[in-house]
């Protein structure tokens, strides 16, 4: 137990995993808190007596499962392992941490999703009265170490962008001092485990990056400080998980949030771009329909790229070239996907070289891409129409082309078996012929059977006993059989071991040194075969840099041909993408519901905005008529348009945008006690603080969340701010009809509305985005269709005409509402002056109607 202590001192964070021959067993809390995880059975050492401990273990060979199962419940896992040999322990077998498992570092295949990065987040707030906060993510498969400057308040967007498994910051932003509640409300809202660990200051911040590349953004990083600390607090944390390993990083990429569209936490979630609202599932959101990678590394990217759309118009025209030149070559595209889908994960390949983690089977798979590769770069040379003709910059295969690779994959050819085992402790790694000393521990672990029967020979031979046998027991050993006709002529230097019915039994010196090697063989042979195959992972690890290069090449080839087959499959064009202002899309259609839908069933529709001529275009129309759908499709199109992807249209052009904001609905956040309506006016609050002219803004229902009147004052109020005062490219949606007159007042406002047909009393819905505001809400007839009582829908409708006729006899209270519009009660003056003929009326009837109206007012 004292051994057990002593490693728990070192790691009191980490539930401790102490290897005890074929069980790795758990003690004291720790067992508390596994038997609870696990739903195991919780037992004691010493039990019975007042100091008993309490224990529960797992056998070795299932203990993956368990890690897995305990980090994914938040836990740190740390693994002691007995590094000496029990046969060879002078006392207590020696056990030593060799690696540590948490939530954001998992190395395990089994746990890690292909298709998503597996981050590990480090937040260092900088002076209080900065506003400024230090973050950086690490994927520790990868070596991928990316670090920024935020303000406080945009923190929580770039959180849920990264989507890490795991928060670092620095012990004194637990818990509940005053530090700590700085970071409460995003602690609260990350739903992921938060942990503490050191956080050094520059100069040890320089010291643990050391000598890492460093890749600046165009625009320099203020409080650049903060940013290089972060990083160096991830890469210290990770570093003291893997302590028989090197992580695989080369570079840290300082980036600037403004680099790419900002994106923040309402966006993400509500235009579903990686995951559905509802489930959170891949499935059913933008990235599902965009993703036909054949690869891992080509799906990880393609997602980052859909969570960091471009706003550099050269490098979206250059993904959109490498897209349009492999939709150009459908036979080819096919070609390359069914090679790529061949491949392997050359990045985290490489990563496990470096960690020291990787398997037989890893550099098996490793040797089959790298060998792979001269194939991919020729099918890409392929597709010039000349030589002279030059590949899109993206599908520039150089990397692949590297000297290191074929020399590597060579060796590992020569020195690998062609199938290789999952792992190491199965045996039969390295290949026949490629060592001696293996080759002839083989021999001898099959029992040496040459050697016997050369043996068995050559005494026959010198005995004269025609019939000798050399025979192997476990009691005995290997032996000599020699029958009783035949004892006369038994050398003087055989010993006699046993006596038997049909004869004796003999050893001899040389049978007895067989015996020792073919015993120790296997021992020999597996100790052999681990010292040749890690030479093997070292050699890959040394090559790591090129490897991964080439992994990453190929991602880009990978997520650039995912774009153009569903391109061409879907029918989608390449839209133009410019630094203008104007957002104009034909037949734009929904990428997410047209991909359900049978094929052309769809109905598309177009959209223009302009901050100099239709800048906010108000969209008026019943529920269930397509609103939202519509205004999701106009943020999913421009957002596709800016990664460099083909967009669903007939035709778009797509002046950049610098933001996308969405006020589309809200739950009530009960956790924070926050209504609906709060989290609709904090949504907004930010949009309109935040938002420029280069904007894309969509806003459905603002104001619904409270009373009619206050809601239209608001909705109005946050249109007339958005128009005066921003001048963003805005969807606005609203059940307001009293909006629609914002047109008159405001030019650059236009009204279009969903079109709806009325035939036989029934509505339909036509999905048309047609012009002009709506002139019904139909909302009593979306209630019908969504299965009110008939009775229900009876009285609505009387309520209604009453409502619409003035008359207050419906027991709805007759206390008089301030109003913000004019009255809709019929008034006689207006009505009188409506019936006025004023081209027809004379002087003296003009008179007379003067004199009648004065009675009126």
């Amino acid at each position: 137990m004292r051994q057990f202590l002593d490693l728990k001192d070192k790691h009191p964070d980490g539930i401790l995993l102490f290897r005890c021959g074929d069980f790795y067993e758990v003690f004291f809390e720790d067992a508390v808190i596994a038997a609870r995880a696990l739903d195991l059975t919780l037992t004691s050492r010493d039990k019975g007596k007042p100091d008993a401990v309490p224990m529960c273990g797992v056998p070795y060979h299932a203990i993956r499962g368990y890690i897995a199962k305990l980090t994914e419940l938040g836990h740190k896992v740390v693994i002691a392992e007995q590094t000496e040999d029990p046969k060879q322990a002078k006392g207590l077998v020696r056990r030593e941490v060799v690696r540590i498992v948490t939530p954001g570092i998992v190395l395990d295949d089994d746990v890690l999703e292909p298709k998503r990065a597996r981050y590990v987040m480090a937040i260092v707030p900088g002076a209080k009265d900065s506003g400024m906060v230090g973050v950086a993510h690490l994927d520790a498969t990868t070596g991928e170490l990316a670090s920024t400057v935020l303000t406080a308040p945009t923190l929580i967007d770039e959180l849920m962008r990264v989507a890490p498994r795991e928060v670092i910051v620095a012990p004194e932003f637990l818990g509940d001092s005053v530090k700590a509640q700085q970071l409460a409300t995003v602690r609260t809202r990350s739903r992921v485990p938060w942990n503490a660990a050191p956080v050094p200051d520059e100069a040890g911040a320089r010291r643990e990056l050391g000598a890492l590349v460093v890749v600046e953004s165009p625009a320099a990083l203020a409080n650049r400080d903060l940013a290089i600390r972060a990083a160096a607090a991830v890469v210290a944390y990770a570093r003291s998980t893997q302590p028989t390993g090197t992580l695989p990083i080369a570079r840290l990429q300082l980036y600037q949030p403004g680099d790419s569209v900002v994106l923040d936490e309402a966006a993400i979630a509500n235009l579903e771009l990686v995951e559905t609202l509802i489930g959170r599932h891949k499935q059913g959101s933008l990235l599902d329909v965009i993703d036909a990678t054949a690869t891992a590394p080509g799906g990880r990217l393609l997602r980052r790229w859909m969570l960091y759309p471009l706003i550099d118009v050269e490098k979206i025209r250059r993904r959109q070239d490498a897209v349009a030149w492999l939709v150009e070559r459908p036979a080819l595209l096919e070609t390359i996907r069914r090679s790529l889908s061949r491949s392997a994960d050359l990045e985290r390949l490489a990563g496990k070289a470096t960690l020291g983690v990787a398997t037989p089977r890893d550099l098996g798979r490793l040797r089959e891409a790298l060998n792979q590769l001269p194939e991919l770069i020729a099918l890409v040379a392929s597709g010039r129409d000349n030589k002279l003709a030059e590949l899109p910059a993206l599908l520039d295969l150089a990397a692949c082309a590297d000297a290191a690779l074929p020399t590597i994959a060579a060796r590992l050819g020569a020195a690998l078996v062609d199938e290789c085992p999952a792992l190491l402790k199965d045996g039969g790694v390295i290949r026949a012929g490629y060592d001696p000393a293996v080759d002839e521990c083989r021999r001898l672990a099959d029992g040496g059977k040459d050697e016997i029967l050369a043996i068995e020979l050559r005494e026959q031979k010198a005995s004269g006993i025609a019939n000798l046998k050399v025979r192997y027991n476990r009691v005995f050993g290997y032996y000599i059989e020699i029958t009783k006709s035949q004892l006369q002529k038994v050398p003087a230097s055989y010993v006699r071991k046993q006596t038997v019915a049909t004869g004796e039994r003999y050893v001899t010196s040389e049978l007895a040194e067989l015996e020792r090697r073919v015993l120790t063989a296997e021992e020999t042979l597996a100790a052999r075969e681990a010292e040749l195959f890690r030479a093997e992972v070292t050699a890959v690890a040394d090559v790591a840099r090129e490897v991964s290069a080439a992994g990453a090449a190929l991602a880009i080839l990978d997520a650039c041909a995912s774009l153009a087959e569903v391109a061409a499959r879907r029918g989608y064009c390449r839209p133009t993408v410019d630094d203008g202002f104007a957002l104009e899309i034909t037949d734009g259609r929904h990428p997410v519901i047209e991909a359900m839908l049978p094929a052309g069933t769809f109905v598309p529709n177009d959209c223009r905005l302009d901050p100099d001529a239709e800048q906010l275009v108000l969209i008026t129309g019943p529920n269930m008529a397509g609103k939202s759908t519509y205004m999701r499709q106009v943020a999913q199109i421009v957002l596709l348009a800016q990664i460099g992807s083909f967009v669903p249209a007939k035709a778009a052009t797509i002046g950049i945008c610098d933001r996308v904001f969405t006020r589309v609905g809200a739950a009530d956040n009960l956790s924070r006690g926050d209504s609906t309506f709060m989290v609709e006016m904090r949504e907004t609050a930010s949009i309109l603080s935040t938002s420029t002219r280069r904007s894309l803004v969509i806003l459905d229902e603002v104001g619904r969340g409270t009373s009619t009147f206050d809601g239209v004052s608001i909705a109005w109020a946050v249109a007339e701010y958005l128009h005066d005062s921003i001048g963003a490219r805005t969807l606005f949606a609203t059940h307001y009809h009293e909006l629609v007159s914002l047109a008159d007042s405001r030019p650059r406002v236009r009204n279009v509305s969903v079109a709806v047909r009325e035939h036989k009393g029934e509505i339909v819905f036509l999905r048309r985005v047609v012009a002009g505001g709506a002139n019904k809400s139909y909302g009593i007839d979306v209630a019908r269709l969504a299965g009110l009582p008939k009775s229900v829908i009876a009285r609505s409708r009387t309520i209604m005409s009453q409502l619409e006729t003035g008359s207050h006899a419906v027991g709805l209270g007759t206390s008089p509402q301030l109003t913000l519009l004019p009255s809709a009660e019929p008034s006689p003056l207006r009505s009188r002056l409506l019936g006025i003929d004023v081209e027809r009326t004379t002087p003296l009837e003009a008179l007379a109607l003067l004199a009648e109206l004065k009675t009126l007012v």
